[in-house]
């Protein structure tokens, strides 16, 4: 029996990967946007992670008729009363780089609350399937702002100190962020669920 397709509605390298990874107990036959035939902008309206992670999964799904996934994440600064959360990608500008905002970050907190480090990643995933009702998934994971170390992962990784790592992300291995991360913890609450069960059998 051939594999559904599920088209990942995002074009975050990082995210990609992860998504692959975290989606591969279920078997599907997963495609970038480009693979599916979608070239537009993704729209992320907000104010939360829930309406931009569902606008980008329906935008994929009713474009290209496929099933699509997307997720909206961010971190949260407790101290600075959740901020930059759903920002996170996009408060520097377009133009900014992961080194930009993550080093942009530190330098407010440092400013702001230097003595208050904590936070937390939180990630809404969405699936949209053609004729559905679309379905979320909310994850998070907390953590420690802490100064860069290790180069693995993307975004924050590198100054996230993860509580139950007791490393940052950016030193951890693949195997251990995707045991515990904010996105897959997303991802398996979906699976729990039963979404994505319509696609094992389509």
């Amino acid at each position: 029996m051939s594999r559904s397709v599920l088209v990942l509605a995002t074009r975050n390298p990082g995210k990609i990967r992860e998504l692959r990874v975290l989606l591969s107990p279920w078997t599907l036959d997963l495609k970038s946007m480009d693979e599916a035939g979608f070239d537009a902008p993704l729209e992320e309206p907000g104010p939360g992670y829930v309406e931009s992670a569902l606008a980008k999964a329906l935008a994929v799904c009713q474009a290209t008729g496929l099933p699509a996934l997307a997720d909206d994440s961010g971190i949260e600064v407790d101290a600075l009363h959740g901020w930059p959360g759903p920002m996170s990608a996009r408060w520097m500008g377009e133009a900014a780089t992961d080194q930009d905002r993550l080093h942009g970050l530190l330098a407010e907190v440092a400013r702001r609350s230097p003595d208050d480090r904590r936070v937390r990643y939180v990630c809404v995933a969405a699936l949209a399937k053609p004729g559905a009702n679309p379905v979320t998934a909310h994850g998070e994971c907390l953590g420690t702002l802490v100064e860069p170390s290790g180069t693995n992962g993307f975004g924050y990784d590198p100054a996230f100190l993860s509580m139950d790592l007791g490393i940052t992300f950016g030193n951890a291995s693949d195997d251990a962020k995707e045991r515990v991360s904010h996105r897959a913890r997303a991802i398996a609450r979906l699976g729990e669920s039963g979404a994505f069960e319509p696609l094992l059998m389509g």
